[in-house]
């Protein structure tokens, strides 16, 4: 089928069957913008996998699996990112010793500095897999494949990743009075 003939394809599915898939993935979703995103998403997947729909299967069923899955994806994601970031911003507050700051403005404005710095001292590829694992909840095998390198790869480079980030975020941590007292 010729690229031509996809667009076709998948414009008049999307014409005929969009709104059907939004509203399902409204339904898990219970957001507009997500599901309009997740909608869009999954017509885009659709004309990427043309090629594998079986045109002699109901077509309507085939768009609802698709759109599912980014949906369920961007659910997964919404947890993670739930999940983590306060777990980081903790841990971020305990190695600078401001855990007991969470309501001053300015130690989260420090915090979230620090975190900055640390993330900008990584190598770029290193930097690319931390942030689309822990800030969009992307999972190893997605992390691959955004990046073109194998699942083990990631592995390593989520691993060396967090241990500098650990390294860099408590040399950042202000010294107390006993320390400053000894230099």
């Amino acid at each position: 089928m010729t690229d031509q003939a996809r667009l076709a394809a998948v414009t008049a599915a999307y014409r005929d069957h969009a709104d059907d898939a939004y509203r399902l993935a409204y339904a898990i979703l219970h957001d507009p913008d997500d599901a309009m995103e997740a909608t869009q998403e999954g017509f885009v997947r659709a004309f990427e996998r043309w090629d594998r729909y079986d045109p002699t299967r109901p077509l309507r069923p085939w768009l609802h699996a698709i759109v599912a899955r980014v949906a369920l994806d961007q659910l997964r994601r919404r947890r993670v990112r739930r999940l983590a970031i306060p777990v980081l911003a903790d841990a971020v507050g305990r190695a600078s010793g401001q855990s007991g700051e969470a309501g001053d403005p300015a130690a989260r404005w420090s915090r979230r500095h620090a975190i900055e710095e640390a993330l900008s001292a990584l190598q770029p590829l290193a930097r690319a897999a931390v942030l689309l694992r822990h800030r969009y909840g992307y999972d190893y095998a997605e992390i691959a494949a955004l990046l073109d390198v194998s699942v083990v790869s990631v592995g390593a480079l989520l691993s060396r990743a967090r241990a500098a980030l650990r390294v860099h975020l408590v040399d950042e941590r202000p010294m107390t009075r006993a320390q400053e007292r000894s230099e």
